[in-house]
């Protein structure tokens, strides 16, 4: 078994066995019962049942704690997120606060780091130098500048589109620091000074992936980025994307977690390896992918 069909294993595992534990709460409730005999006015578990099923009385009392990307420092985070958020299942909260999600956009704001790291997460928590400049910018067939493994990535997936009879065209790409502010800038004044509005469809500078030089703006046949989602070349980079190391950034499945509206020309180059494992596991969020995969490890065995 590959690493990754394992992975995917254990995450379809964890959903069946949470169904389990849940069945088998109910069960040991009524077994409880049974074993204490005469003995009811005890609350407790008889010691043979907490014995029997440690797992289930770790889940009854921290459903977060079983998570491989459970972080203790964070227990009341993910209490806290919990009780805002009823619906979300304990996986789904753990991720979320891990990846600060649970904070306020641009309130708490972490320098990146690594500026070579793949995937390079950057976000409305997560904000680049202003100095930084990819060192291996390239040319893409547009003359838009990109990094070079994203140029060639991008040369690939337009020719095998091509082949189709679509025609893609790189509107835009690496945008430095200055330019993103320059934009931002703009888009305030002619918003009127909502910036709660010009938020939700432009980076602030330092906070673009136009920065990494690894996110492209795509044009289809109709020629505009907003028209996109209706041209023919919009489904197929949609499903197609991931053959070639990209992934299409803000879905409109995680508009709230990204805080952008849906962009269905923005592609972002996160490598063969990184498109591939979201594509299987069906995982639409960078976010998600980073806590998972890159700052904890998943178990390769259930």
């Amino acid at each position: 078994m590959t690493q990754l069909a394992a992975e995917i294993r254990w995450m379809k595992g964890l959903q069946k066995g949470r169904v389990m534990l849940s069945v088998a709460a109910v069960t040991a409730a009524v077994l409880a019962v049974v074993i204490a005999g005469a003995n009811l006015v005890s609350d407790e578990l008889p010691p043979s049942l907490e014995h029997a099923i440690p797992a289930l009385a770790v889940f009854e009392k921290n459903p977060y704690k079983v998570l491989y990307y459970y972080e203790a420092d964070k227990q009341e985070r993910y209490e806290a997120y919990q009780a805002a958020n009823e619906t979300l299942s304990p996986e789904d909260v753990v991720w979320r606060v891990n990846a600060g999600l649970d904070g306020e956009f641009y309130a708490v704001v972490q320098p990146v780091r690594d500026t070579k790291a793949m995937p390079l997460l950057v976000n409305k928590y997560h904000q680049l130098p202003a100095d930084y400049v990819p060192a291996d910018l390239a040319k893409l067939p547009s003359g838009k500048p990109a990094t070079k493994d994203t140029c060639a990535a991008y040369k690939e997936m337009a020719g095998d589109a091509r082949k189709e009879g679509l025609s893609l065209y790189a509107a835009s790409a690496y945008r430095s620091y200055e330019l993103q502010n320059r934009l931002y800038q703009g888009y305030l004044k002619q918003e009127g000074g909502n910036a709660a509005q010009v938020d939700t469809y432009s980076a602030r500078p330092g906070h673009s992936e136009h920065q990494t030089g690894r996110a492209i703006d795509l044009c289809g046949s109709f020629g505009s980025l907003n028209d996109f989602v209706n041209t023919p070349e919009g489904p197929w980079v949609k499903e197609n994307c991931y053959k070639y190391g990209f992934i299409v950034r803000y879905q409109e499945d995680i508009v709230p977690l990204t805080g952008y509206k849906y962009e269905p020309w923005h592609i972002t180059y996160v490598g063969k390896e990184v498109s591939n494992r979201m594509h299987e596991l069906g995982m639409t969020c960078l976010e998600e992918y980073v806590v998972k995969y890159v700052d904890h490890k998943p178990p390769t065995s259930v």
